[in-house]
């Protein structure tokens, strides 16, 4: 469950972008932010994941306050950015690695679970080249892949229309 209890934000002190929100999301609903450019969908998605402090209020993943307790909060959410252009040194192996050392997933199973995944979103056989070699849509892919490795409850996602359009279902 995500629970947004009366924040605010504003990014200079004469106008609130966020201005005392509250919103709970249940267990198994699916929820989005709709809303013109600047309607402070992003900002909430950026608070909510721990990316930019909340000004007043707080968030609560799973009861656990991302204000107050930010690591345990992320390690119950899988947040899917709207830019895939991070760790593009890496290979799409190590980047997968990566993450699942973050999110303390069990070694034993991972190859498995990489290969399921990684066919399944037919990036298998790129998983050994840098990521910066990827298509927008490879890098897509990977970074769907990585955050379904870590198994959360709780999925963010920014921009997720423009992330689905060639990603096959699962």
């Amino acid at each position: 469950m995500i629970e947004i209890k009366n924040v605010t934000k504003s990014y200079n002190k004469a106008e609130k972008v966020i201005d005392n929100m509250s919103v709970t999301i249940n267990n198994g609903e699916i929820f989005g932010f709709i809303g013109k450019n600047g309607a402070g969908k992003t900002t909430t998605i950026k608070m909510m994941t721990g990316i930019i402090d909340i000004d007043k209020g707080d968030i609560f993943i799973d009861g656990c306050s991302i204000s107050k307790n930010s690591i345990e909060a992320k390690e119950k959410i899988g947040f899917v950015p709207d830019s895939p252009d991070m760790f593009l040194k890496f290979k799409g192996i190590e980047y997968l690695e990566f993450i699942m050392d973050i999110y303390k997933v069990p070694i034993d199973n991972r190859k498995k679970e990489i290969e399921r995944l990684s066919k399944k979103f037919k990036i298998y056989n790129a998983l050994n080249s840098k990521i910066e070699t990827y298509s927008h849509g490879m890098k897509q892919k990977l970074i769907i892949v990585g955050t379904l490795l870590q198994n959360p409850k709780n999925w963010i996602l920014d921009e997720p229309l423009t992330r689905f359009r060639s990603t096959s279902c699962i």
